[in-house]
């Protein structure tokens, strides 16, 4: 438990080892309710609309080709163990 305290404006700083373990960044948002006589605070991940999600993807896909090819992994290797999962998820 951390003690703070509330600033100008009712800022107050949420402890680094709390941040950390709740990966919270500067920057990033997070949901404050009132939850019987607590506060409660939820990191939240908001997703930009304007981000070309097909290109981010394309652009992880080539790199997980990159490393393939230089382990030796190859199309047929990555289907059968594809099977494989499946079969023994799907039982």
């Amino acid at each position: 438990m951390s003690l703070v305290k509330v600033k100008r404006f009712a800022q107050v700083t949420i402890p680094a080892d709390i941040r950390q373990k709740a990966h919270i960044d500067e920057g990033d948002y997070v949901e404050v309710k009132y939850e019987g006589n607590k506060i409660v605070i939820i990191p939240k991940r908001i997703s930009d609309k304007s981000v070309d999600w097909t290109k981010r993807f394309d652009e992880a896909v080539s790199e997980i080709r990159k490393i393939a090819k230089k382990t030796g992994i190859t199309e047929k290797k990555v289907d059968e163990a594809v099977k494989a999962v499946r079969q023994r998820t799907s039982r």
